[in-house]
């Protein structure tokens, strides 16, 4: 019961936080959890979590949604995830964290410095790709994903809306490509159900204090929140 309490609490946190720039509620949850879950456990409890947590952040603001980014990227983050679920099954963890650790940090640097440099066309694809990636590899696509696009939306309720349905989206497949790997263990779901209520509350708490954010701000927490990302996966390794 005790580590139930801290999947809530974790993931609470974490989609606050989500609930407010857009991405991020699983990299908190999964740094806390990190110290007492292995990363099986880690990944099912966010897959549930993170899926209903998504729905709820886009149903809370579901206007804003760019259905028109949304159908250009899907299919190549879509490849991604795929090819992520089989990374994440064949190859070591340690491997994955410190790759992803690099990836971030320099994505950071580039948000936190370079705001305004735009990726080349062929670049912000390979970004996609990389999200889709490691989305299917651990549930946390965000960093990539946010990083090439954030530029591309109006404004950051619409980058906050489709980037929940991007994570919702793509963790049902995640959800469907591990079933069929026989990765889904129904018993721990049966004990984890109630977890997403606290997860609500924080997403409804941290939805207003999103909407109070100046565009500049948000986009200075993006890189803060990639940036601890990269430093975390890193720790992972060494």
């Amino acid at each position: 019961m005790l580590i139930v309490l801290l999947i809530a609490t974790s993931f609470s946190f974490g989609f606050f936080v989500e609930s407010i720039i857009g991405f991020g509620g699983g990299l908190i949850a999964y740094s806390i959890l990190g110290f007492f879950l292995d990363l099986k456990e880690m990944i099912l409890a966010g897959l549930y979590i993170s899926t209903c947590a998504s729905a709820y952040i886009a149903y809370t603001n579901l206007k804003s949604f760019d259905k028109k980014i949304f159908k250009a990227v899907a299919p190549i983050c879509l490849l991604g995830t795929i090819l992520g679920v089989f990374a994440f099954t064949y190859f070591s963890s340690a491997i994955l964290s410190f790759i992803l650790g690099i990836l971030l940090i320099l994505l950071a640097i580039k948000t936190i410095f370079f705001d305004k440099f735009i990726f080349p066309k062929n670049f912000k694809t390979q970004l996609l790709l990389i999200g889709g990636i490691s989305q299917g590899a651990f549930g946390i696509g965000g960093p990539f994903i946010v990083n090439a696009l954030k530029n591309d939306f109006e404004n950051k309720s619409a980058l906050r809306t489709t980037m929940a349905l991007f994570f919702m989206f793509f963790n049902l497949v995640r959800f469907a490509q591990l079933s069929l790997q026989g990765q889904i263990e129904p018993a721990f779901f049966s004990k984890i159900w109630w977890t997403i209520i606290p997860v609500f509350l924080a997403i409804h708490v941290g939805y207003r204090i999103h909407l109070k954010i100046s565009e500049n701000l948000f986009k200075k927490m993006i890189g803060l929140m990639t940036i601890f990302a990269g430093l975390k996966f890193l720790a992972k390794v060494f």
